[in-house]
């Protein structure tokens, strides 16, 4: 009989309970086809038979992130109007929880068994459709001439035009281990297969899994190789990156995006500014300034994103008296980040860029097609150890002169040499140890968190000061919001404050003999080159 996907969630779960008592191994299976109940009979003793119950549920889709966290977890999410349904290795078989009929991110879900098992997804990321499928449920029973059940198993069979894959497990009981076995022998003499890896299952729904995007490609580099075919290879790389996160920037399905573009983006400016000699200084500029250009168009949207991602954070700084007032910011952020989506959007579609954009890339897809500067036939393993020997020096001889009285100047001075460390030591990782360069990077990237954090409310001040003087009060209501504002503003520099402190602890740390002898090791062998 069939019965309605609210009745079925509810089964599910109450079937996960009852498993709890179970023991043993589950037997993770998949097939090419359905599973036929009568072939299975035919397999087992005369004494046994198969018992089962149908639920069709009906047109299902695919969930997971534009970076696939679901898919590289080993866990596969469907919807069927206002039901999820979670498989995963490490359940029990099919977990299933109500969800709104339209909704993206983990947290816009009741707390259930799902969002349970979603906590280490990215609350930043939606959850995009990414197949569609029809759904049916099979649960079996494998009985004796006495009614007594032996086994069971969850089975789930997804169709799609002509094609049926079919998937589940078994569920051995506590002392009926022999009716375990006649159960999963029955399922292979049908052919069905042990699945080892959930991507097996991915493939065979038909989900293409041989391109995942990552905003951090790992690019494979020469360490012979000229230092202009490293540039090239790093560049069209991260372009690539950019171009991927157009299509979700415009459609708005969440501010990672966004956010993947502008980093991919400045790396690409990164490599520009810190590669000096690989290009002719005509190209160099004339390439840095069609990427600043780019990301100018972006950099209001990206603000505001920030801004109402941290709102709950911003009303927490203030008494509750004075969140009012703030309201009345994030009101005029929210219709402000609308208008400035549309621009984007048109910026994305426009012609200008699109000419511009797809001229960068034939640019660096050509070996000829920049003019080629002093450098440029380096082997990039030197050029590389030169350049990052030369920036850790210049970091350490920066932090060792700042002290209480330091101007807040040469303390985003550190900040941004830090950064162009780092970004020198990660674009050419992979030439040298992981491990000892991995630690070097951890230990920077606290120094540079820290400095990062400093500036962030440095700027976040600057910007609300700005904001205030656009919105001068003329009425209560508007004396209340400026008088929230400057509640907030005063709290920032606090916490500003808080994060100089600790600049130098942080930088005492870096700047450990352990850490100075793995960068001259590294770094300093060919720094002469």
């Amino acid at each position: 009989m069939k019965k309605s996907s609210n009745s079925l969630v509810m089964e599910i779960q109450q079937s996960n309970q009852n498993n709890c008592l179970y023991m043993a191994t589950p037997f993770h299976f998949f097939s090419r086809a359905a599973i036929d109940i009568t072939r299975l009979n035919i397999t087992l003793p005369p004494r046994f038979s198969i018992q089962f119950t149908v639920r069709e549920i009906g047109k299902t889709s695919l969930l997971d992130t534009f970076d696939e966290e679901l898919r590289l977890s080993s866990k596969l999410l469907m919807q069927h109007q206002k039901h999820l349904f979670l498989f995963s290795q490490e359940n029990s078989g099919l977990v299933a929880q109500p969800c709104p009929l339209f909704w993206r991110f983990v947290t816009d879900l009741d707390d259930g068994p799902i969002k349970k098992s979603l906590a280490g997804v990215s609350p930043l990321r939606a959850l995009l459709p990414r197949h569609s499928t029809s759904l049916k449920t099979k649960q079996l029973a494998l009985v004796d001439d006495e009614e007594k059940t032996h086994a069971r198993a969850n089975v789930y069979e997804c169709e799609n035009d002509e094609t049926v894959v079919t998937f589940g497990q078994t569920h051995p009981l506590k002392g009926y281990n022999r009716g375990h076995r006649l159960l999963v022998n029955a399922l292979t003499q049908q052919g069905v297969q042990y699945q080892g890896e959930i991507d097996e299952l991915y493939e065979l729904l038909g989900v293409d899994i041989q391109n995942p995007y990552t905003a951090k490609p790992t690019v494979t580099l020469d360490p012979e190789a000229s230092i202009q075919e490293t540039t090239r290879s790093l560049i069209n790389s991260y372009i690539q990156v950019a171009r991927h996160n157009e299509a979700g920037i415009q459609a708005d399905y969440d501010t990672e995006f966004l956010h993947d573009y502008r980093v991919s983006l400045r790396k690409v400016r990164s490599v520009l500014s810190l590669f000096k000699g690989v290009y002719g200084e005509d190209d160099t500029i004339r390439l840095k300034e069609s990427f600043s250009e780019i990301m100018k168009q972006t950099n209001r949207l990206r603000d505001l994103d920030v801004y109402l991602l941290d709102k709950a954070d911003y009303l927490s700084m203030v008494p509750g008296s004075m969140t009012g007032g703030l309201a009345l910011m994030f009101t005029e952020f929210t219709k402000e980040r609308q208008q400035q989506l549309q621009h984007v959007i048109s910026t994305l579609q426009s012609e200008s860029y699109l000419r511009t954009i797809n001229k960068l890339v034939e640019q660096f897809s050509d070996p000829g097609a920049l003019v080629p500067g002093e450098h440029a036939h380096e082997p990039t393993r030197p050029f590389a150890r030169r350049l990052i020997w030369k920036r850790y020096k210049k970091v350490c001889k920066i932090a060792r002169h700042i002290d209480e009285t330091t101007p807040y100047e040469e303390v985003h001075t550190l900040r941004i040499q830090c950064k162009k460390l780092r970004y020198l030591m990660e674009f050419f990782a992979p030439l040298f140890p992981k491990g000892t360069l991995k630690a070097l990077i951890k230990d920077l990237k606290r120094l540079q968190d820290n400095l990062g954090r400093f500036n962030d409310f440095s700027v976040q001040q600057l910007s609300l000061q700005e904001f205030l003087r656009e919105h001068s009060p003329k009425r209560q209501s508007n004396i209340d919001f400026a008088q929230s504002i400057g509640a907030l503003i005063t709290v920032l520099h606090q916490r500003q404050l808080t994060e100089r402190e600790q600049v130098m602890a942080n930088f005492s740390a870096f700047d450990s003999p352990k850490t100075r002898a793995a960068f001259q090791s590294l770094f300093h062998q060919e720094s002469s080159l």
